[in-house]
């Protein structure tokens, strides 16, 4: 009896450290959480906007403007459209479509801007650097109320026919 449980013991005790061992391969972890990729331009436009997609995100092209209130951004997204025509310099004019919308910014919201480069910033930053005549276009992805990622746009790369 004595070498039956002693031998149950031990097969549970190298269960357990088998279990341990291999619960933990296979991702890459940084204390408890799973590493996150460089939040960079390209990875925003590519990976993530198209994750955002699957997911069910809607998108919406326009002007951005973010506005604080307390914790929390408002983006009031003025949609337009840009629209080929040889009768422009460019090729294309920008259309409004008299569509307006406040999104609250969402909590891991992402943002970018463009000066020269579109770089990603905060929503502090693009409030800061935002400027009421601007013509920068933003695509933003829209998840129910809430804008969970907002890319400036070249006009000439989302033309409509």
């Amino acid at each position: 009896m004595k070498k039956t449980t002693g031998l149950s013991l031990i097969f549970i005790i190298i269960c357990a450290i088998s279990m341990l061992m291999v619960a933990g391969c296979g991702e890459s972890k940084s204390g408890n959480t799973i590493d996150e990729p460089d939040i960079t331009v390209e990875y925003l436009t590519d990976e993530y906007s198209q994750q955002l997609i699957t997911d069910g995100a809607g998108t919406m092209l326009g002007f951005v403007s973010l506005e604080k209130s307390g914790d929390s951004y408002t983006a009031h997204i003025t949609e337009k459209e840009v629209v080929a025509s040889s009768a422009y310099s460019d090729g294309y004019y920008i259309a409004d479509t008299n569509v307006s919308l406040d999104a609250t910014l969402g909590s891991d919201a992402r943002l970018t801007f463009m000066d020269d480069d579109a770089e990603v910033i905060t929503a502090d930053e693009f409030i800061e650097r935002q400027d009421d005549d601007s013509e920068q276009l933003y695509m933003v992805y829209l998840m129910g109320d809430s804008a969970e990622l907002v890319l400036a746009v070249d006009p000439s790369s989302v033309i409509s026919e």
